[in-house]
């Protein structure tokens, strides 16, 4: 829910109504500015949601949004009374109008019935005079002819009362009553002796026109009367009286105080080009401008010229179509501007100056646009990045097409440019980066589902900002590869190490230089050759129809497997269908359970190592996690994958049908690949092998495509360094001591992700040979299985052996940053004591929210943590840590005081926010952390005595 206040102005489409937290919430967060300047202002929907947090100044060049802006800002002193005796002149001036036109309104009044002959209504229209057209034929038209012959476009018309809209648009962007009510409206809003009055009764008289305007969304061109359906439009649209809209409105504008102003808050509004404006305001290092620019060629001027005109209310001469050299059919105003944001050849020029002018002041700025804009987002970050520290945020939002159903998706880019000098230490760093909105999802995480990918925006962002320019990184338990891979895409070398094979064939293949020609040929070859050999096996007939299976759903017996329902699909033409849905029938069981008997050929049924915590149980094997038919496929897929061993891309293969496996394996309904060895009882799923391999095989063109158009350096070359094996082994010659500017890592969080235990079901079905005693015993990880010895203890020795490894290697103020995750206080603990032994000083830590909650965080929400924090480290030639020298009891104090600091400014306050908003960082920075965690698991036990915890919420007693 949208936490700012929104007021009802024009159907604009500038509007930033979709997006307003994303451009508040970290103007609003930063203290130290003081003032707003919104400079393409528009509705002024921007400043309307500041106005209560910041002061505000509104411009921009177009005169209609000058008045909207001078309204919402600003508002007026209108009373009830006044209210009154200014709807009784528009009715007066209305009446008048009424009896100039008398003969023209009577027959538009017969088009408002049921079941009108839409080309009746279309003559009607045509025949309407206006400046544009001044003679008709028609005898109902006769008065406004008349009346059109008085009116000189570019003159004032000798008449003593205002027939503007009649005159110019009657049956073109309004009916003739509805015209016949503007001009009676705007002539009695001109009699208001009250400026900010006049304002607010403008903006509420364009809103109520914004909506009933006979167009889609603006005014470039009014409709016509085509068909039956168009006329229906249209005449609902001219059905609405405008002087009653104005009044409903305006009940509104009243209940949102528009219409009792306060004189001490008045907000300053200009009507100048963006460049005066920076130059006639005062811009300074508490001043944050922001700019939301034109996109396109098409100007607001063209959109919104009869807004324009109704606020002028003029007369204007009228443009010529300089390709006809006739008046223009939009009608419009001859004297219309065009932004040089919207000229291809002056864009880029007028953002330099936008930020230049900006930078120079030492002001902050913040930068609205959208990627299918006429400057390319890659320009204006690299323009933007000259003279600010640059933080860019995408949004993703769906438009309209001007009207038409039709849907595109558009991302919108938000630049937060910050004066350079503002971001140098770690805190403020770390300031940047906790604005950040974690991305996990693009085309190369879709590639492979493995597991704790992290925010690749946040990674990229720490690496920026912490690794210098031609800087080495270094992750010494890489995973998913992020890590390397943003690495490589910012230009910097990157050291990696992992003892998963698994992660090691996945960061290898994401960065090696590939013919994606040829990639695409095999990829294609081996999906035919996967279709031929599997298809069959979910082909069916039942009720006369061909079906492919899609899904199916089983109850467990025991071990045994019972299909209940099942989707299917039907080929029709070459194409497959939507899916159906259907109950297994006794067929369909029997022909399931034959499967049963087919031989496997690649894949043996062996023995997992049982870890109940992650819901693998005693004399669990490989095919427990196969139903019977897609035992058989994913059989006959690994013996095709075989055959392709000496091809080019084979393993892109190899990655490829692994990906697929936590699909084609049974799981939930949904998959979900935080628990994928924990089934159902009922509802058990299986899916179709075929269509899986498909899937992921445009996900690895897409994935692999993105990589080589983003990446700068492959494993190929010197700057990326990939190595298969712990971190603690690596050699010197890999590492040498005093080469890595930072080491960036997400260490498994003691026993939340076994990875090894969690990966061997891959292992074993792709027949890999990494899954070693020797690789249980190096790695890093807290694990359940009652065969291995990995406790707390074992954990803090490899991470001592890794640190003893690795710091070294680490430049002298150079930075250690990690990312982990627990709510234990000992783990917390043990950690912070072992980089404090290897020189390694604690600088601050943020927390970094998960795109998507999980399912323990939903489930458990008072003792699970959701997300992660990012601790920094810094190596130091000296580090001293911070002392404690109170007792148990004056630690648990200072953690209460802390918990009740938090719950007192905050409204709603989770165990996560205890967390987040400094519980953590406090024990960490007075030193208190250890000693709490010899007797308390969390701080949610340090608290529990002191605080209720209900709904999920922490109170005070």
């Amino acid at each position: 829910m949208n936490q700012y206040n929104e007021i009802s102005t024009l159907q604009y489409m500038g509007s930033k109504a979709r997006i307003i937290s994303h451009i508040c919430d970290p103007i609003i967060k930063n203290k130290s500015i003081q003032t707003v300047v919104d400079l393409f202002a528009g509705t002024g929907s921007v400043g309307y949601a500041l106005k209560s947090y910041k002061n505000v100044i509104s411009n921009d060049i177009e005169y209609y949004a000058y008045i909207i802006n001078q309204a919402i800002l600003n508002g007026c002193n209108f009373s009830e009374l006044e209210e009154a005796s200014f709807w009784a002149v528009v009715e007066q001036k209305y009446m008048l109008l009424q009896e100039k036109v008398s003969t023209a309104l009577f027959a538009e009044k017969t088009f408002f019935v049921d079941n009108v002959d839409y080309k009746l209504y279309q003559t009607f229209c045509e025949k309407t005079p206006s400046v544009f057209e001044p003679h008709s034929d028609d005898p109902r038209m006769k008065e406004l002819t008349e009346l059109v012959s008085h009116v000189i476009p570019g003159n004032e018309p000798a008449l003593d009362f205002p027939c503007l809209f009649l005159t110019y648009f009657a049956n073109a962007y309004f009916g003739i009553a509805q015209c016949c009510q503007i001009d009676a409206l705007r002539s009695a809003i001109e009699q208001v002796m009250d400026e900010h009055t006049k304002n607010v009764l403008l903006t509420v008289l364009m809103s109520v026109m914004s909506a009933a305007a006979s167009t889609t969304t603006h005014f470039a061109q009014f409709l016509k009367v085509k068909s039956k359906s168009t006329c229906n439009n249209l005449l609902t649209k001219r059905k609405i009286n405008i002087i009653e809209e104005c009044k409903e409105l305006m009940k509104e504008y009243r209940k949102s105080g528009l219409c009792s102003k306060k004189e001490y808050t008045t907000f300053d509004c200009h009507n100048l080009d963006f460049s005066e404006c920076l130059d006639s305001v005062v811009l300074n290092k508490s001043t944050l401008v922001y700019a939301d620019p034109p996109y396109f060629k098409e100007h607001y001027s063209r959109y919104y010229h009869v807004l324009n005109t109704l606020c002028l209310y003029d007369y204007p001469a009228m443009a010529i179509n300089p390709q006809t050299h006739e008046l223009s059919i939009g009608r419009y105003r001859e004297d219309r501007r065009v932004s040089d944001f919207g000229k291809k050849a002056k864009a880029l020029g007028a953002f330099e100056t936008l930020i230049t002018k900006c930078a120079t002041a030492g002001a902050w700025l913040m930068i609205s646009y959208s990627d299918n804009s006429i400057v390319d987002i890659t320009d204006l970050q690299t323009l933007a990045e000259k003279q600010y520290d640059v933080l860019i945020e995408k949004v993703e939002l769906s438009h309209s097409k001007q009207g038409r159903s039709s849907i595109s998706k558009v991302d919108e880019y938000i630049f937060i440019c910050r004066p350079k000098e503002f971001v140098h230490d770690v805190n403020e760093k770390l300031l940047v980066i906790k604005e950040l909105k974690p991305i996990v999802d693009n085309p190369a995480g879709f590639m492979h589902n493995y597991m704790a990918r992290k925010p690749y925006n946040v990674v990229s962002e720490i690496i920026k900002r912490f690794c210098p320019d031609n800087g080495c990184v270094y992750d010494p338990m890489f995973g998913s590869g992020t890590t390397i891979i943003e690495a490589s895409k910012l230009g910097r070398k990157a050291i990696g190490t992992d003892i998963n094979l698994l992660a090691y064939k996945l960061c290898k293949t994401s960065l090696s230089r590939w013919d994606l020609n040829q990639v695409e040929i095999e990829i294609d070859s081996f999906c035919e050759e996967v279709r031929s050999a599997c298809n069959p096996l979910y082909m069916f007939v039942e009720e006369n129809e061909n079906r492919i299976l899609e899904r199916c759903h089983f109850d467990r017996y025991g071990a045994e497997l019972v299909p209940t329902m099942y989707w299917y699909k039907l080929q029709k033409k070459g194409k497959l269908t939507g899916r159906k849905k259907a109950v297994a029938s006794s067929e369909f069981i029997m022909q399931y359970k034959m499967f049963k008997h087919n031989d496997k050929q690649n894949i043996e049924d062996q023995a997992l190592i049982p870890n109940s915590r992650i819901a693998i149980k005693p004399n669990a094997t490989v095919y427990s996690y196969f139903c019977n038919r897609n035992l058989v496929a994913i059989d006959r897929i690994i013996g095709i994958l075989h055959s392709h061993q000496n091809s080019y891309c084979y393993d892109i293969l190899e990655l490829l049908v692994s990906s697929a496996i936590n699909l084609i394996k049974l799981s939930d309904k949904k998959a979900s690949s935080q628990m994928p060895y924990w089934l159902p009882q009922k509802d058990v799923t299986s899916r179709n092998a075929v269509m899986i391999i498909e899937q992921k095989a445009t996900a690895f063109k897409e994935g692999l495509t993105y990589l080589s158009e983003k990446c700068k350096s492959f494993v190929d070359e010197k700057n990326i360094v990939l190595k298969n094996m712990p971190a603690q082994n690596i050699s010197i010659d890999l590492l040498p001591h005093e080469s890595v500017d930072l080491i960036l890592t997400d260490p498994p969080y003691t026993d939340q992700v076994p990875y090894l235990e969690y990966n061997q079901l891959w292992y074993k079905v792709m027949g890999w040979q990494g899954f070693t005693d020797e690789s249980l015993e190096d790695e890093l990880v807290v694990s359940d299985a009652p065969s291995r010895n990995k406790d707390g203890d074992d954990f803090n020795r490899i991470f001592e052996a890794i640190l003893s490894r690795i710091s070294p290697a680490l430049k002298t103020n150079g930075y250690f940053i990690m990312f982990y995750h627990s709510f234990d206080l000992k783990s917390w603990s043990d950690i912070l004591k072992t980089m404090q032994e290897h020189g390694l000083a604690y600088c601050g830590q943020i927390p970094s929210a998960t795109p998507r909650k999980s399912f323990k965080t939903i489930m458990t929400p008072k003792g699970t943590l959701d997300g992660n924090y990012i601790v920094v480290f810094q190596k130091r030639a000296i580090s001293e840590a911070p002392q404690f020298n109170g007792t148990i009891d004056e630690a648990k104090k200072l953690a209460v005081e802390c918990a009740k600091r938090i719950i007192a400014e905050r409204k709603e306050v989770t165990s996560q926010d205890l967390y987040d908003c400094g519980m953590l960082k406090e024990s960490f920075e007075r030193g208190y952390l250890q000693i709490l965690s010899t007797k308390y698991k969390s701080f949610v036990d340090v608290i529990n005595d002191f605080f209720v915890f209900q709904d999920g919420l922490w109170r005070c007693k």
